[in-house]
């Protein structure tokens, strides 16, 4: 009997050791990721990044009364939800509380929930020691260095974002009822508290919700006050422009003295809000859209819909784990890898002259072919592979 536990015990040994696991290293790696709720909920991306939006990260959520204790649940749930999809969460942090409004904003009008139908205030900051130490828990719950770790995390988030699109303020949809100078003591207060705890994170700015005059104002009275925190510079593009403001945004921020710092684009939708595209179009825009701002300096770019969803697979399969990419005309993209190299053309792009013989090429409706040189039509959008 004694032997039969014995080998039992082996077996399952062996067995532990066979279990497929993912290098903590390789999460986040991947230059993809989607925008997840609303009608996307899941993710499979190798490597990929999630953005949970809203997401749980609320401070009214987490201490629902002023000195209440830290209520994780929901938290801690949604965490171990992408963790165990092995996905990067890029955590989005709302700095409010009503308890906290309702303090020194007693007067001031309320706004139409975001993500509900109850009216809440969106201001400035009242209690500036308890935000700090629920930013500090925070990142402590979830840094994975042994202190004060939520039970059963896998990785640590790595990635903070500090509020969504402040400068979204209008009657129809408001994220912050404050000017920017009050969005800078928010973000402030939370990279130092997260950079304490944790050193080497990464904090973004919230996404800007566009370029309009509003949101360029806005951003130039943060920014222009601000100069040696924040990690990575953060657009938005909902069905407003083909290359989801890419090149707009990173003469932007390299006109406030952001030149060697990164941008992500962390929600994006090509299309229009004033005509409805047919799917083909969809289709042909989503490919040049992510090709060009990837082009364009974008370091990550965020799904926000599953319109057009196989196109974007295709690129998720063909092009992510790209090291340097670089326009080579304004029709055509080279994405280069450590052992090959990927060219995306479009609009009539002239092939490369380095390229000779046979290709494979994929069309952005994922037809597949080899083929000579001289059969290649790039009127449609498509990806050769010498």
């Amino acid at each position: 009997m004694k032997k039969i536990f014995f080998l039992i015990a082996i077996l399952a040994f062996i067995g532990v050791g066979c279990i497929k696991s993912v290098p903590q290293q390789t999460i986040g790696a991947s230059h993809f990721g989607r925008l997840v709720g609303g009608d996307v909920t899941e993710s499979s991306i190798k490597n990929g990044w999630v953005r949970p939006h809203p997401g749980p990260f609320w401070w009214d959520q987490i201490e629902k009364e002023k000195g209440a204790p830290y209520d994780w649940s929901v938290t801690d749930r949604e965490v171990l939800y992408w963790q165990e999809r092995d996905q990067a969460i890029l955590a989005t942090i709302w700095p409010y509380s009503q308890w906290d409004q309702n303090s020194c904003h007693p007067n001031n009008p309320k706004v139409k929930h975001p993500f509900g139908d109850e009216m809440i205030k969106m201001n400035s900051l009242c209690h500036v020691e308890p935000f700090q130490n629920w930013i500090r828990a925070m990142t402590e719950r979830y840094d994975k260095d042994g202190i004060d770790d939520m039970p059963g995390l896998k990785y640590p988030i790595t990635h903070w974002e500090i509020g969504n699109e402040p400068d979204l303020q209008t009657p129809e949809l408001s994220f912050f009822q404050s000017g920017p100078f009050a969005y800078l003591e928010f973000f402030r207060l939370a990279f130092d508290e997260i950079k304490t705890a944790d050193p080497k994170a990464t904090v973004l700015f919230g996404g800007m919700s566009g370029i309009s005059m509003n949101s360029l104002a806005f951003w130039r009275g943060v920014l222009t006050n601000e100069h040696d925190r924040g990690d990575v510079g953060n657009i938005h593009s909902i069905q407003a422009s083909d290359q989801f403001f890419s090149k707009e945004y990173r003469e932007f921020w390299n006109g406030l003295g952001r030149e060697k710092q990164p941008f992500w684009i962390t929600s994006a939708l090509v299309g229009s809000l004033e005509e409805e595209l047919n799917d083909d179009t969809k289709a042909q825009k989503t490919f040049t859209g992510y090709v060009s701002a990837f082009a364009n300096g974008a370091e990550k770019i965020f799904n926000a819909s599953e319109k057009s969803e196989a196109v974007f697979e295709l690129l998720v399969q063909t092009i992510d784990g790209f090291e340097t990419v670089e326009w080579q005309t304004d029709q055509s993209v080279k994405f280069i890898f450590p052992k090959k190299t990927v060219y995306a053309l479009w609009n009539g792009a002239a092939v490369p002259e380095n390229i000779k013989g046979k290709v494979d090429v994929i069309y952005y409706d994922g037809t597949r072919k080899r083929i000579n040189l001289r059969e290649v039509d790039t009127t449609r959008p498509l990806l050769i592979i010498p």
